[in-house]
């Protein structure tokens, strides 16, 4: 209790100290051994404050919902009905705020062991006669454990039993005399047989082994056969193509043929019948041309056509159509038409003659859309037009007014600001000028020297990892003002905090420490942080709570900027206690004591409290100050800051964290003497670290001494105990703490723990655990009747050949059984083997010799060759065969036809079958080559030697011929020789001079599927000489772009080529036409080449 007393009078303020401590076992559980099926009590108890909780656990996991354990009031376990499954280690852990403590307790669950029920009476040890036999129980209901007591008296019954009578096996009699052959003709069968009588089988003895009847083959002689018809052959081909016919078809006598005098097969191999194919063909004849059609154009010229059509008679029956065409084409009309004239389209406008104020711009056309020609109108209207343009008022740009005073300054001191104005008004723009350019304010900066007792505004950055969340940039905002009541009041922001960091974030007060100490309220001699070090320092700050969680913070403090304002850059890292969104936190008062520990060098640490929900937890900061030692000092060894209505809020919306607090700095408590764990330096004078852990030696292992303190570890695979300086040992393997893989054992050893190799049935681990070697069963234990054989992890039993493993015994394998031996063999099996006594094969029978000789079943007639099947024998067989073009499906199956159509490749058009053969055909206008697969074209002009009639040619194409009208044009004349279009100019006749000299028909027969780039025909144009002109070249006239064909002049000639691959049936027609040069340059001849291409529907 505190009392304060003055002349007015007495106040008294009681404070309770909780002196807080880590547990401590006081009452330890003692190794306990008991019966299974008792109650056994654990006793632990431990004593702290606060008052640590008791927890128990098994092999390091807790013992959660089983109702046999049961904690007390007092710490201890109680544990009901125990079992064998509850013999383990337990542990007792006591916890409370300052840390844990934890002992261990072995309980052992004894169990005694008892006898099962008797099992069934086993089998009598004889199998026939007077035996024994006995039953079994076993020590397992239950199975002593954990030094339990075994079960006493017997585990065996015996009794006598009585067994059936003994077998007796049976032994055969002697072979009788063989019997007469069953067949008088053909091959029949002689038996013999034996009994088994001596002596006969009695009480299930084993019955005699082998045949009682044996059989061999025998032949008098062969059985007459008599003939038997197959089936009819397919029909001939009808004898004629068209019309009434006969066809014809036979069966041969061969189903089976008649042998050994066998009577031959009746009636007649020969079948005869009419046929009708189809009507005869009849082909088509033209009619007679209809009068010439007007012409397609009045001028220029045009055509006119004439039409006849194929109807006398008209095609019948897949007869021929009529060759040639149908329409007849001639030139007419061809004086050259009147042209008018036509205005093309007009030309763009021109520029405006004036931008502003109204002025003039034309445009133009031109009577080219087409030209007059040939006594064509000329075009009507003017050429050009006139239009007003830019009419609108010429723009007025604005100009600045003089610059006006500048105004007060924002602030008096720590950097303020002050403005000034200028008008664009000197002139204002207008008709839409350009604005002033430039801007219409200018800002100075005003009063930058800082104000007594530290900057007012402090700002920075804040990157860094909390609880292994990146913290992105946050930014730090805060002022500093003077309270009325005293001390300075520091208001922050840090905007950019992530959501689920800022709710933990609001007791991390100290984010701020370097902004609070630098700007606290100074109180007698003591000074801030910025009265210190003018504002450039680095602290380094470490957060350490009571659950363990660690947060390093480092701030870089770079002095004022031009504003005044403190900078700082800070960095995070580590973890921190994690609080829901919606739990109280307050932050109690706080002091910081700073002990200056050399030149430019501070220490600060203090122990703080704040609530969750009004439950108050401890937790401890301490800093480390650097700063340029040319500053000086502190005037007192140690200050002490006080940080009091303290307030931290977190607005997750907008993701700002904001803090408040009041902070002063004041001289310490004892500020002329340094603090425990410190020494005093005379030379500063300064206090500097106590380095316990020399001095002392106070850890059973390794010390670490750390500013003002020290703290003690443990070595790898041991930890810290209750009292904080002492090791002890961890086992891994039971609190689940090992490394362990699947297939591997825990074992622990002091300090670690090894890892050894879990061995399964049939291997045993190595001396040094990491492997695990087989064990050699047929050497320890051979297990097996026969043969063992060691396999890895396990073994295998085998026996000699001839015998089967059945349970690890070798049984006698009864080979003839499985028909080992042939038909014509006998077999007997042996213990282990087995025999074959040879017979005489199949198809083969004993001579006269007693040789075995061959069967001739084609000719005797036992084969089972039917239908169309050709018997072919062999030594002791057979085939059945069948003709060409056929297939067999098996013996006594008729041959079926094969389809030689199916192969790919049989026929180059179209392939129909026959029966055992094929016959290729062709489309029409093509015959069958003699290899009787492909196709070639038959040139009906030629053979046929059509006549088309005057200006008309034959045209042959790929399985057909047209005639084609091949007319000269007016003025021409056809040369008998060359079949040429000739025409004979007058002397001077210009006009006539240059147009085309000669006309010549050109016929090209194309395949289908020509691919592209690929030559077709190759035009010469000749003097009148009949020589190939020197200087020639060649174009196409009227040219159709979407023609599949190309021109181009090569060696004098012009080569016609194809564009894209020839994919339909189609014939096209193109126009080309040659000049040739005389030496001087002038035309010399003019040749035109009409060329017909036609392209075939089949690629042949």
């Amino acid at each position: 209790m505190c009392v304060a007393t003055n002349d007015a009078g007495v106040v008294e303020k009681s404070v309770t100290l909780t002196l807080q401590s880590s547990p401590s076992i006081t009452v330890e559980p003692v190794e306990t051994v008991v019966d299974a099926g008792t109650t056994v009590l654990l006793s632990c108890r431990a004593e702290g404050e606060p008052t640590p909780v008791i927890e128990w656990s098994r092999q390091g996991s807790p013992l959660l919902g089983n109702e046999r354990f049961t904690t007390l009031s007092n710490g201890s376990l109680r544990l009901t009905s125990a079992q064998k499954e509850d013999t383990a280690e337990y542990q007792c852990v006591a916890r409370n705020l300052l840390g844990s403590v934890l002992v261990r307790v072995t309980l052992t669950v004894r169990v005694h062991g008892g006898f099962s029920e008797w099992m069934e009476w086993g089998p009598c040890s004889v199998s026939c006669g007077v035996g024994t036999q006995r039953r079994l129980r076993q020590c397992n209901n239950p199975l002593p454990a954990n030094g339990g007591r075994h079960c006493t008296n017997s585990d065996t019954e015996t009794r006598s039993c009585q067994g059936k009578p003994c077998p007796v096996n049976g032994n055969w009699s002697e072979w009788s005399s063989w019997e007469e052959c069953s067949r008088t003709c053909g091959q029949g069968n002689r038996t013999r047989v034996r009994t088994c009588t001596n002596p006969s089988v009695q009480h299930g003895g084993r019955p005699c082994e082998g045949k009682a009847v044996e059989a061999i083959m025998c032949s008098i002689r062969p059985c007459p056969v008599a003939g038997n018809w197959g089936a009819w052959l397919p029909w001939s081909s009808c004898s004629e193509t068209c019309g009434k016919g006969m066809q014809t078809r036979v069966r041969l006598c061969n189903n089976p043929p008649s042998s050994f005098h066998g009577p031959p097969c009746e009636g007649p191999d020969t079948q005869t019948q009419l046929c009708k194919e189809r009507h005869c063909p009849v082909d088509g004849k033209w009619s007679s041309w209809v009068s010439w059609g007007a012409c397609s154009v009045s001028c220029g010229g045009g055509t006119r056509q004439r039409t006849r059509l194929c109807a006398s008679p008209a095609p019948q029956h897949r007869g021929r159509q009529c060759e040639g065409n149908d329409v007849h084409i001639d030139f007419c009309n061809s004086d050259p038409c009147p042209v008018n004239g036509n205005w093309g389209l007009w030309s763009s406008w021109g520029s405006c003659s004036r931008t502003c104020n109204g002025g003039q711009m034309k445009r133009y056309r031109t009577c080219d859309n087409p030209r007059p020609a040939n006594g064509g109108r000329a075009c009507a209207g003017a050429d050009s037009q006139i239009q007003r343009c830019s009419t609108a008022s010429c723009p007025v740009d604005g100009n600045w007014g003089a610059w006006q005073p500048w105004g007060e300054c924002s602030v008096s001191c720590a950097g303020g600001e002050r403005t000034r104005v200028r008008l664009c008004n000197n002139p204002s723009p207008s008709n839409e000028g350009r604005l002033c350019p430039g801007d219409s304010t200018q800002v100075s900066r005003c009063n930058g020297q800082t104000c007594p007792g530290g900057p007012q505004k402090a700002r920075g950055s804040i990157i860094g990892n909390i609880n292994d969340v990146e913290f992105g940039i946050a930014i730090l905002n805060a002022t500093i003002s003077d309270n009325q009541s005293g001390g300075r009041v520091i208001h922050a922001t840090i905007s950019n905090v992530p959501r689920s960091l800022g709710p933990a974030m609001r007791k991390l007060i100290s984010i701020l420490n370097s902004i609070y100490w630098t700007t606290a309220q100074e109180l007698g001699e003591a000074v801030n942080g910025y009265s210190l070090t003018r504002g450039v320092f680095r602290r380094e700050t470490q957060v350490e709570f009571a659950t363990g969680e660690i947060l390093r913070m480092t701030h870089v403090a770079r002095g004022l900027d031009s504003d005044g304002a403190l900078l700082l850059d800070i960095v995070l890292n580590g973890h921190v206690l994690q609080l829901p969104s919606n739990a109280d936190i307050s932050v109690k008062d706080y002091t910081e004591d700073y002990i200056q520990t050399g030149p430019g060098q501070l220490y600060a640490l203090s122990t703080r409290m704040f609530s969750i929900d009004r439950v108050s937890v401890p937790y401890s900061w301490n800093h480390t100050i650097t700063y340029d030692p040319d500053k000086g000092k502190m005037p007192y060894l140690v200050e002490t800051l006080h940080a009091s209505a303290i307030s931290a809020h977190y607005h997750p919306l907008e993701e700002v964290l904001e803090y408040k607090l009041h902070a002063t700095i004041t001289k310490g408590d004892r500020s002329n003497q340094c603090p425990v764990g410190f020494r005093l330096d005379s030379a500063g004078p300064y206090c500097a670290d106590e380095d316990e852990c020399k001095e002392r030696s106070p850890c059973s292992h390794v010390c670490h001494n750390a500013m003002g303190t020290y703290y003690c570890s443990c070595p790898r695979g041991l930890t810290i105990s209750a009292d904080g300086r002492t090791c002890q040992d961890i086992d891994e393997c039971s609190l689940g703490g090992h490394m362990c893989h699947d297939g591997q054992d825990c074992e622990n050893t002091i300090g670690s723990y090894r890892c050894v190799m879990r061995c399964g049935r049939g291997f045993r681990r190595t001396a040094d655990g990491h492997s695990c070697q087989d064990i050699n069963e047929c050497q320890e234990s051979n297990p097996c009747n026969q043969h063992c054989l060691n396999t890895i992890g396990s073994y295998r039993c085998a026996c000699e050949p001839g015998y089967q493993l059945r349970n690890r015994r070798c049984i006698d394998i009864n080979e003839c059984r499985q028909r080992v031996c042939r038909s014509d063999q006998q077999c007997k099996n042996m213990r282990g083997s087995y025999t074959c006594i040879d017979l005489c094969p199949a198809g083969m029978t004993k001579g006269a010799n007693g040789t075995c000789v061959d069967i001739d079943e084609c000719r005797d007639g036992t084969h089972q060759c039917r239908y169309n099947q050709i018997c072919e024998n062999s030594r002791g067989s057979y085939h059945c065969t069948c003709p060409r073009g056929y297939r067999s499906q098996g013996v006594g199956r008729p041959c079926v036809d094969i389809n030689e159509c199916e192969v790919r490749d049989t026929c180059q058009h179209e392939c129909m079958n026959t029966p055992g053969s094929h016959r290729c055909q062709c489309p029409a206008g093509y015959r069958l080559m003699t290899n009787g697969k492909t196709c070639q074209d038959i040139d009906e002009c030629l053979e046929q030697n059509v006549q088309c009639g005057t200006n008309r040619m034959c045209f042959n194409m790929r399985g057909s011929y047209q005639c084609i009208d091949t007319p000269c044009p007016p003025n021409y004349q056809r040369d008998p020789a060359t079949g040429f279009c000739l025409k004979k100019c007058p002397p001077n006749d210009l006009e006539c001079a240059l147009s085309p000299y000669a006309l010549e028909y050109k016929l090209l027969s194309l395949p289908f599927g020509i691919a592209a780039n690929q030559d077709l025909i190759r035009l010469v144009a000749y003097t009148q000489d009949g020589v190939v002109h020197p200087r020639t070249s060649f174009l196409v006239v009227d040219e159709d772009v979407t023609l599949p064909f190309a021109l181009r002049d090569e060696n004098l000639k012009g080569v016609l080529f194809t564009t894209r691959a020839l994919r339909e049936p189609h014939t096209f027609r193109m126009k080309v036409r040659s000049l040739s040069y005389s030496a001087d340059g002038g035309i010399e001849y003019q040749t035109t080449f009409i060329v017909y291409i036609a392209v075939s529907a089949y690629p042949y």
